[in-house]
């Protein structure tokens, strides 16, 4: 091996811990890599994904060179071709296309495969310009977003790392151990601190090992809990009233609509014994530093962003905001420290073009649009396996009519349906720019080795792309580094308030932390936690029940700690811990079926029936079903997975996907 050293670089993954990395390289291959102890939140963690990055990086699976299809849409049958032909056909076809039909019958497609600044947004400025269809990113957790920004606007909460101060912590639907794993570590030493941790959830994920209480909710229930308790402690007089006086608008008129959450009905709507409900709710206001972390689950629902706004009014009617340490975590984002309109340029939009929403996508393909969609271009994500109604989204991809280039690191399910296939690069071979949406630490990241086979960047791709449409701005004609560059040389409000120190460890390329602000002084137009928002459909939080279906068996979907959505499939060994696709049932909703444990079984509901092995348990809610992580078409028992029982609705604010408001039935096969 030749001589190597150890470079800083960051995970650009999904994931709310966007963790330092340690990257063992000699500029052409990465041989190891390892947590970063210096990082100030992950402090030298990196979860299974990462701890073998190289084997993603170095994988023969990796596409090296540009592909045409020659094959049936679908069927993955490719041939080697040069960028320069590939460039030459995609720009050709789209110069006859926005002749024909104007530039709004093409359609991007991505999310978040990198969710470094540059890489995430830059495609947006290439598209404005192009004048293409605006795609609505909001697929995963717009609801939650949506229900804090009713309650407590724009608010960041609390750091991860300061939960091992906490003496009360609620999990509230989150997996922290397969996302929030940063925030594993400092649960466990808040435990050893003698903490009470509770974990509410649909089923006792992994994370109830971390748990002294689980308590099991029905899918889309969980505002009437929320509620109850806020209902509970009132009658008590447990509020915190000198908080409420201070720092809320509108507490008075939402603690008079609080009647009808007894605890009996809170039983009844819920499944949680009320007993339970009362010794929680009671040591959550009781405790020194309370909080609760939030996940994004429970806002996945019609009624996802209302039950986020609820679940808030928890830690405001105890105070918990103002007591060291406590509040709530779950809202924080470090992207405000860039500027973010440089990397997607809204000038370069010139008019007004539609939207369409990523969730939507199969539809958006299938049916009669004016114009219809008539080239789509995927980068970073893979909607073939991840987007809802999967069937119409794979009939939308077979379509002869449709021109579909796909920018990929891997032959995914929607690469296999592409005309065109255009090799991506990793994270190891450019530089971004690094924020996250977990904690509030910033990274600046450079390359770790240069680019591998003829792959491409993001941004390079889309510079390229731009130079060959014939775009002039200089925005097109630099490179990665130097936007990077222009980025850091633009100073913002929360960058400049970092000490001389911390400036010049974030120019070395060291994670550093953004300075926090009160969590008391509230981001909303009143400086106040808002109960009250005339303005909304509902101007104070209540409980609106899940508009999810007619079939008896509410379907959830969860992470699996093995992989990262559809990312990582090319590891073999993280396939096989993942293990078969699973529906988890509760023991009773399988006897009453006749199913047995490991046996398989067809799912179904008016959009499809997808087929699975049976994981009987007892630690799941009645009525609910559960399926863990994102599979391919080839690791299906029938060429469909769950999304394909997944409909298209979106949820009551943020126009999310509604990924875990869907109900379905089972049987045996």
């Amino acid at each position: 091996m030749a001589q190597t050293t150890w470079k800083r670089s960051a995970c650009p993954y999904d994931c709310p811990d966007g963790c330092g990395l340690l990257v063992e390289t000699d500029g052409k291959c990465v041989y190891r890599v390892k947590g970063d102890p210096d990082h100030p939140v992950t402090r030298g963690f990196v979860c299974r994904k990462m701890q073998h990055y190289e084997r993603t990086v170095h994988s023969p699976r990796r596409i090296p060179t540009p592909l045409r299809r020659v094959g049936e849409k679908g069927k993955g049958e490719f041939v080697p071709i040069s960028w320069e032909e590939a460039v030459d056909e995609i720009t050709t076809r789209w110069k006859a296309l926005i002749a024909a039909y104007g530039a709004e019958v093409i359609l991007p497609y991505s999310y978040a495969g990198t969710e470094h600044q540059i890489q995430y947004g830059c495609g947006e400025a290439f598209f404005g310009r192009l004048g293409a269809s605006r795609l609505e990113r909001t697929i995963c957790a717009k609801a939650k977003d949506a229900g804090f920004e009713q309650i407590i606007g724009a608010t960041p909460g609390q750091n991860p790392r300061d939960l091992s101060h906490c003496d009360y912590i609620i999990i509230w639907g989150s997996n922290v151990t397969a996302t929030w794993i940063h925030a594993h570590s400092e649960i466990l030493a808040a435990k050893k601190n003698g903490a009470h941790v509770v974990l509410i959830d649909v089923y006792a994920t992994p994370a109830a090992a971390l748990a002294d209480e689980v308590l099991l909710v029905r899918p889309g229930t969980d505002a009437f809990l929320a509620l109850a308790m806020d209902r509970l402690l009132q009658q008590e007089g447990r509020l915190d009233r000198a908080f409420l006086d201070r720092h809320t608008l509108g507490a008075a008129e939402f603690l008079a609509t609080l009647a009808p959450y007894t605890l009996e009905a809170a039983a009844q709507t819920t499944a949680v014994p009320k007993e339970t409900i009362a010794s929680v709710a009671r040591g959550f206001a009781a405790a020194r530093s309370p909080v609760i972390l939030f996940g994004a689950g429970m806002s996945r629902h019609g009624n996802g962003a209302m039950t986020i706004r609820c679940v808030t009014t928890l830690a405001a009617v105890t105070g918990a905001f103002a007591k060291p340490f406590g509040g709530i975590i779950g809202n924080a984002s470090s992207s405000a420290a860039y500027r973010d309109d440089l990397v997607t340029r809204p000038d370069f939009q010139q008019r007004r073009v539609r939207s369409i929403n990523m969730g939507q996508i199969g539809s958006a393909l299938t049916e009669l649009n004016d114009p219809p969609i008539l080239s789509l271009y995927v980068y970073s994500s893979n909607p073939a396996s991840i987007a809802p109604n999967q069937s119409a989204v794979l009939r939308g991809l077979r379509r002869e009519d449709l021109f579909t280039v796909v920018h990929e690191r891997f032959l995914t399910d929607t690469a296999k349906y592409a005309d065109i296939v255009l090799p991506a690069d990793t994270a190891m071979e450019h530089g971004d720019l690094a924020a996250s949406y977990g904690n509030l630490c910033i990274q600046k990241t450079d390359p770790v080795i240069a680019p591998l086979g003829e792959s491409k960047s993001n941004f390079e791709t889309f510079a390229l792309l731009g130079r060959a449409m014939g775009f002039t701005e200089d925005y097109f004609h630099q490179t990665n580094e130097e936007l990077k560059d222009a980025v850091l040389a633009a100073p913002t409000p929360w960058r400049e308030r970092l000490s001389a120190g911390a400036k010049e460890q974030f120019a070395q390329g060291r994670a550093v932390l953004l300075p926090q602000d009160d969590p008391c002084a509230f981001a909303t137009k009143s400086g106040k936690l808002e109960f009250l928002r005339p303005e909304l459909p509902h101007p104070l939080p209540c409980y609106l029940p899940d508009p999810s279906g007619s079939y008896p068996l509410r379907l959830v979907v969860a992470p699996h700690q093995a992989t990262l959505n559809s990312s990582f499939s090319e590891r073999d060994e993280l396939v096989q811990a993942r293990g078969p696709m699973r529906l988890i049932l509760n023991a009773a909703d399988a006897a009453a079926r006749g199913i047995t444990d490991g046996a398989v079984i067809d799912v179904w509901n008016d959009l499809a029936h997808v087929r699975f092995y049976a994981d009987v348990r007892s630690n799941v809610a009645p009525g609910a079903v559960v399926a863990e992580g994102v599979y391919s078409a080839e690791q299906s028992l029938n060429g469909l997975t769950v999304n394909a029982l997944l409909s298209d609705a979106l949820t009551d604010g943020g126009r999310a996907a509604t990924l875990c408001g869907n109900t379905v039935d089972a049987a045996p096969v």
